[in-house]
């Protein structure tokens, strides 16, 4: 007994050193590599203990302001290497699902997009957050989209929740709100349509369409930050 416990305690302090230690050795190669894409995309120098500041900013205030957008994009980059959403190669062509489907699943890389909220749902204790996502980016009435179902803990959204966005008085397109990086699982297209009356009950028989510019995504939220107004 007295054995097993000291085998515990010895664990116990081991874990206190290592994972601080990770944790530390992760923030200084993430403010290493903003601080080498920095230099090489404008040959501006800035410091590891710059960069470290502008990330604990970043984690603690989850917004930024309007001059500081390509400088998250930046920061995001250098902490996860996601791929970005939609596709730059495929913008103002036609898209094809088993595109995006290899885009999107090919690799466990994390994915980034811009995204206008939708709903928050709870199904038995598990949050889900919706986001809609543009698929042209110069398509800003939001007529070709895709729609992220992201599964997420309680915390990480949570400020979402206690000071949700406005609603527009009026439909003004697509919406900036959100800067979102997940986890993709699935993706496939929106098949069915059912009519509703003005009381939201079902009027008729589930129809079986064809949308083919309107993707379901499912997926885990890894971070989300208020995208500037």
């Amino acid at each position: 007994m007295l054995l097993k416990n000291v085998i515990a305690m010895s664990l116990v302090f081991i874990s206190g050193i290592l994972f601080p230690a990770c944790d530390q050795n992760r923030e200084e190669k993430v403010a290493e590599r903003y601080r080498d894409m920095v230099k090489s995309s404008t040959g501006k120098m800035v410091s590891v203990d710059e960069v470290k500041e502008m990330l604990k900013k970043l984690e603690n205030e989850k917004s930024v302001k309007s001059d500081e957008i390509d400088q998250t994009m930046n920061l995001l980059k250098a902490k996860y290497d996601y791929k970005i959403f939609p596709p730059e190669e495929l913008q103002g062509k036609m898209i094809f699902t088993f595109i995006i489907q290899d885009y999107l699943l090919k690799d466990d890389r994390n994915v980034f997009f811009i995204g206008q909220l939708d709903d928050i749902t709870n199904d038995e204790g598990k949050l889900t957050i919706h986001l809609f996502s543009q698929l042209q980016l110069s398509d800003w009435q939001g007529r070709k989209k895709a729609h992220f179902h992201l599964s997420c803990p309680p915390e990480s959204i949570e400020s979402i929740i206690n000071n949700p966005p406005e609603e527009p008085r009026m439909y003004t397109g697509f919406r900036k709100q959100y800067f979102v990086i997940c986890k993709i699982n699935d993706l496939y297209k929106a098949t069915t349509y059912s009519h509703f009356n003005s009381d939201n009950e079902k009027t008729g028989p589930e129809i079986f369409v064809d949308v083919p510019n309107e993707y379901q995504i499912d997926g885990e939220l890894v971070e989300i930050i208020t995208y500037p107004k």
